[in-house]
């Protein structure tokens, strides 16, 4: 449960995620991980990579980053950094990235390749609030329950390449990855709360995840939508073809 950012979040939101999934029979395997009570290891994983000199401390904001085109340029990069300092001391911390190609195959976007000198530059992973960075989160996480596939939207492709770096960093395994296709309004702007799309409907879960089946371009047979929801997932585990998603990264909400 991704609730590294309390100012940002409603406190009913955990619930009513972990409500609708058992509606639409989307099971998991294990106790639900919190990322809020993970801070500890996020802390040793920011040790780590600062005793190994891969870390600094940058007093750089937003807007200064805006003038350079939105790439990081390393303003602060010869800034010591003592890990141990106040977590609300007045700066961020960095990551330093090499100049060089960052290169994956995802199961879905196919070849990869990214710069991340070029394309955003040191990048951070802790807040000046005091906020671990979802980047350095997920990848500590990953690893710790032994995640060996992450499928998810391709609003995220672009994460990829910082989670490798710190995965190389920390010496952790990189799972494979694939980003599916968002759905997008007549703007071409992704389904989400902040562009006020509606939740989903949970009075019909056999609908709901019949009609997501739809929009990852899966064929499906009419009377499925009888089906009870496990039923419905069984068959789609059964007959999914990513072939169909291939190289797309929006469909139309109204197709």
């Amino acid at each position: 449960m991704e609730d590294l950012d309390p100012p940002r979040e409603s406190p009913e939101a955990a619930v009513e995620i972990l409500r609708a999934l058992e509606i639409l029979e989307l099971h998991w395997d294990d106790e639900v991980l919190y990322q809020s009570q993970r801070h500890a290891a996020y802390q040793q994983a920011l040790q780590e990579l600062g005793s190994a000199g891969q870390l600094f401390p940058c007093t750089c904001t937003r807007q200064d980053i805006r003038d350079n085109e939105g790439v990081y340029p390393g303003t602060c990069r010869q800034q010591k950094l003592n890990v141990h300092d106040n977590p609300l001391a007045d700066f961020a911390i960095r990551c330093k990235v090499a100049d060089q190609d960052i290169t994956f195959t995802d199961q879905i976007q196919g070849e990869q390749h990214q710069n991340l000198h070029e394309e955003c530059g040191d990048f951070i992973i802790k807040r000046k609030d005091g906020l671990f960075a979802y980047q350095l989160a997920v990848v500590v996480d990953d690893a710790f329950q032994g995640i060996s596939h992450v499928i998810r939207g391709v609003d995220l492709l672009d994460s990829t390449a910082r989670q490798i770096h710190l995965q190389k960093l920390l010496g952790l395994q990189q799972p494979v990855y694939g980003h599916i296709p968002v759905i997008v309004n007549t703007e071409g702007q992704k389904l989400s709360k902040q562009h006020h799309a509606a939740p989903l409907d949970l009075s019909s879960p056999t609908l709901t995840l019949y009609k997501g089946l739809q929009y990852l371009q899966q064929a499906l047979d009419p009377e499925l939508q009888n089906s009870s929801p496990t039923e419905l997932l069984h068959w789609a585990i059964q007959h999914w073809n990513p072939a169909n998603l291939k190289n797309r990264r929006q469909v139309d909400e109204h197709q």
